[in-house]
């Protein structure tokens, strides 16, 4: 193809110049500069007060995109014969980008698939088997060292790419190209607001797609180490928007994300239907007081999982923690049977939510709802807003609110 038969000539034409005297300086300066900016990432992100799993985890790919760069100096010193060149130091060095490159692609698909509640991810065997590629690819790298033909044969300053090559470059491209699938296949099972962000999910292992089989192309230019750094950054910033916008506590859309997401129904006129249901939870303070804070914030996380499980398989709609005890849900609403049936099943998820757990007091909620009306007080956000809580309050005076509760 013309395309590929150009970007081929290219290719050899930057070798050529890379292959130059010189070259070594601006690669070493470049692996240089892209691990310190890594190192201030992970420097931020050790010092932040998120150190859930998925963060864990991403700690951990920044300390190996470090150990990356390291290797790629290591690589460029062999190549130009400051650290003595022979087959040795030279598979070594090879062998170690290879070996960490893999542990970067198994690191972002293990991040990609946490960050996004994959229920795979629970099962400590799916672990263990999503590990297995990446640790044969350490094996084959460590044993072929031993045996010129098996994965790499050097010869001056090239090197020829043997058996088990494609089978090592393969597995490693593997990790990338599932995580991408997997979040687009999510993507069918969330609601409108979790799917914002499976464009970056997918996009951060696109880069190690896009960059990998460049760099595989032309080893001696850094393609993957800038790719590194613009993916971190881009991973970074999205986080650091997401601060603004989901709640910390139970991993929800919070009040910022509700008011975003009104004005932008309002906008566009898209609100003829438009219905919010406030849901509180009862007797939260006395949970606080009786069994501790931690206590009120798991029934708090109970009640989010329950309406985030509730909106991606029941009823296309956006949830969010409004504040304190109480959450909103916005959703379309055609006419007053649907709306009874909508608040059914969200009890019936609480309840089977409350059923699952063994608590040592009852979880009660009560439900106000409210539907969008032109020139009334509910044609702006506020007013919805205020009458769901109003309607919420009245059924809670009249005590014909619905009692959702698991005895131990």
């Amino acid at each position: 193809m013309p395309i590929l038969s150009a970007l081929s000539t290219i290719l050899k034409d930057t070798e050529a110049v890379f292959t130059n005297a010189g070259y070594s300086s601006f690669k070493i300066e470049a692996h240089v500069v892209c691990a310190t900016v890594l190192i201030i990432l992970l420097h931020q992100q050790q010092n932040s007060s998120d150190q859930t799993e998925a963060r864990v985890v991403w700690s951990r790919l920044l300390f190996v995109q470090i150990l990356y760069c390291i290797a790629g100096i290591i690589r460029v010193l062999v190549d130009v014969n400051i650290i003595p060149k022979n087959y040795a130091s030279q598979y070594f060095a090879a062998a170690l980008s290879f070996g960490l490159f893999g542990a970067m692609c198994w690191l972002v698909f293990m991040y990609t698939e946490i960050y996004q509640n994959s229920e795979i991810m629970k099962s400590k065997r799916f672990r263990f088997i999503a590990a297995i590629p990446f640790v044969l690819n350490i094996l084959i790298l460590a044993v072929s060292g031993f045996f010129p033909g098996l994965f790499a044969d050097f010869a001056g300053r090239t090197y020829s790419k043997c058996t088990l090559y494609p089978l090592v470059t393969m597995i490693n491209f593997a990790y990338p190209v599932a995580a991408v699938f997997f979040s687009v296949r999510r993507r069918k099972k969330m609601n409108r607001y979790e799917r914002e962000t499976v464009p970056a999910m997918a996009t951060y292992p696109a880069f190690f797609m896009i960059s990998g089989p460049l760099q595989d192309i032309n080893w001696r230019v850094p393609f993957l180490c800038y790719m590194i750094v613009i993916s971190d950054i881009f991973v970074y910033m999205s986080y650091a928007d997401s601060l603004v916008s989901i709640d910390p506590l139970t991993k929800i859309p919070n009040r910022n994300a509700l008011m975003q997401k009104l004005s932008e129904r309002f906008k566009v006129g898209d609100h003829d239907i438009l219905h919010i249901f406030a849901v509180d939870v009862e007797a939260l303070g006395r949970i606080n007081s009786n069994y501790g804070r931690s206590e009120g914030d798991r029934v708090l996380i109970l009640i989010a999982c329950a309406l985030r499980k509730f909106s991606r398989d029941e009823h296309k709609c956006d949830m969010f923690r409004y504040y304190g005890d109480e959450f909103i849900l916005v959703a379309d609403i055609q006419n007053e049977e649907e709306r009874e049936i909508f608040t059914e099943r969200i009890r019936n998820y609480v309840s089977n939510a409350a059923m699952a757990v063994k608590l040592p007091y009852h979880v009660k909620i009560a439900i106000g709802w409210a539907k969008y009306e032109p020139y009334s007080k509910t044609e702006t956000i506020s007013g919805l807003i205020d009458e769901a809580d109003r309607v919420m309050n009245e059924v809670k005076e009249q005590r014909s609110f619905q009692t959702i509760w698991h005895n131990v």
